[in-house]
């Protein structure tokens, strides 16, 4: 027997069999590898798809999803570990996938996808696509056009989310705010810088502020967000508003003071016009030369003075006649001088005058 050509073919077999050990080997790792990979990435996709579409905890949903699949994931591996007759699936039949039970299986997991995700993504108005319609605004999880207008959709606007959220109950719209001072309002979060405050310019200039964004529900306007520069306006526009109110007290003051003293000289006047009535001429001149130190053109309280000056220059003159009577001409004198100041025009003064000036020298000699 040749040994030679039996170890030959001993050493064939045996490098034979180590490469189909390792070629196994090998295929396994991969088949392990692409395994894991599928399983994780498979599982990636469903958590992140769902939690960002719910806002539901990541952990949660993972906690849910990870042992929900088991059935898929068992039913993939036993489609999988048979590879030729997996390709015989796929070419033999169209539905030979749906004749196996796995494949079954797999098909309800795809379909249970998705209709989570619908659910998972009614309130995610982030990922959805927006279209004004004369009706309302239309609202699909695609692109493209709205089947009734033809309009064409695009990615939902935040105030198109602000409007849907509102019309569903789930949103709060703005209230009107009343800004008491526009100089200490608090206008912006002392954190973040962001407006606290929206408004509304009216077609009078006027501004209405309320506490959101969204629209006036009154004129049904969009609402716009408070800026520093809106603010400074504010408050220059303020600042004018209080010099005019100012300027407009100041001038009400001013016109009360003058009616005032016009009531106050009005009553001085009556007064004087008592006085002059009772006989008091002394008291009625004056009371007449008070008010007319204020008032030069107080025609009654004038005339009044000017009766009163008349009366009194009479009663001095009446007085200095006496006196000369007395001897007393220096008196007499006086009594002239001071009753021609109240009335240059009175004659009886003026004689006074004369012929006390002429006793004068015969009382000192």
């Amino acid at each position: 027997m040749d040994t030679t050509g039996v170890g030959s073919i001993v050493r064939v077999i045996a490098r034979l069999f180590v490469g189909v050990v390792v070629v196994f080997l090998v295929i396994s790792a991969v088949g392990a590898i692409v395994g894991t990979r599928f399983v994780y990435g498979t599982l990636n996709y469903v958590v992140e798809r769902l939690v960002s579409r719910s806002g539901f905890s990541i952990f949660l949903v993972a906690g849910i999803v990870i042992p929900a699949t088991i059935p898929l994931f068992w039913a993939v591996s036993n489609i999988t570990r048979n590879v030729p007759g997996l390709l015989k699936l796929g070419w033999s039949s169209p539905l030979g996938f749906y004749r196996k039970k796995d494949g079954i299986i797999i098909v309800a997991y795809v379909s249970g996808f998705f209709l989570a995700m619908y659910f998972a993504s009614k309130d995610a108005y982030a990922y959805k696509f927006c279209a004004y319609t004369p009706e309302r605004i239309w609202v699909s999880d695609g692109g493209g056009s709205d089947p009734i207008y033809g309009i064409e959709t695009k990615p939902c606007s935040r105030d198109q989310i602000m409007e849907l959220r509102s019309s569903e109950g789930n949103l709060q719209g703005p209230h009107e705010i009343r800004v008491a001072d526009v100089n200490t309002y608090e206008w912006f979060n002392g954190a973040t810088s962001k407006p606290l405050v929206w408004y509304d310019l009216l077609p009078n200039g006027d501004y209405k502020f309320f506490d959101r964004s969204g629209h006036d529900p009154n004129t049904g306007q969009p609402l716009h967000e408070v800026t520093s520069e809106v603010v400074e306006q504010l408050r220059q526009r303020d600042a004018m508003k209080e010099a005019v109110k100012k300027q407009k007290e100041a001038e009400h003051e001013a016109q009360e003071a003058r009616a005032k003293e016009a009531a106050d000289l009005q009553t001085l006047a009556s007064q004087a016009q008592k006085e002059f009535d009772s006989g008091d001429y002394k008291a009625a001149k004056e009371t007449c030369d008070q008010v007319l130190r204020q008032e030069r053109q107080n025609d009654p309280c004038r005339a009044v003075q000017t009766h009163a000056s008349v009366k009194l220059a009479q009663q001095l003159v009446s007085e200095g006649q006496a006196q000369i009577e007395r001897g007393q001409f220096d008196e007499a004198l006086w009594s002239a001088v001071n009753a021609l100041k109240l009335d240059p025009t009175n004659p009886n003064a003026a004689k006074l005058k004369q012929f006390a000036l002429q006793m004068k020298p015969h009382a000192q000699n």
